[in-house]
């Protein structure tokens, strides 16, 4: 991990710290962990996200693409289908089209 990384999760922890509860504090980490590959611990901060706001679609759609990468493919489908719901409800069109493209792609194979 290179330095400017490591200084940026470093500064993301220290926030936690000071502000558990701020969902885009727990996503950045849990980006972060996603691009070091380490995947269980990515897994818990997009939990907490979704534990602090149910509505939190972009940690359901990282978690969905996680399960997929896992072979969990029932996991995968349940949580696509959770966000598609939430986003029927929205004006979101885009992400409704990209949750499922993802859902698509994922029973097709």
């Amino acid at each position: 991990m290179t330095d400017f990384k490591q200084q940026r999760k470093a500064k993301l922890i220290e926030m936690l710290a000071e502000t558990p509860n701020d969902v885009f504090i727990n996503f950045a980490i849990a980006m972060e962990e996603m691009a070091t590959e380490n995947l269980q611990l990515a897994i818990i901060f997009f939990q907490k996200c979704i534990e602090i706001n149910p509505n939190h679609i972009p940690s359901r759609f990282q978690l969905a693409k996680i399960a997929q990468s896992k072979g969990d493919v029932a996991q995968a489908i349940a949580l696509l289908n959770e966000g598609i719901e939430l986003l029927q409800k929205s004006n979101d069109t885009k992400t409704l089209n990209e949750f499922k493209s993802l859902l698509d792609e994922i029973e097709f194979f």
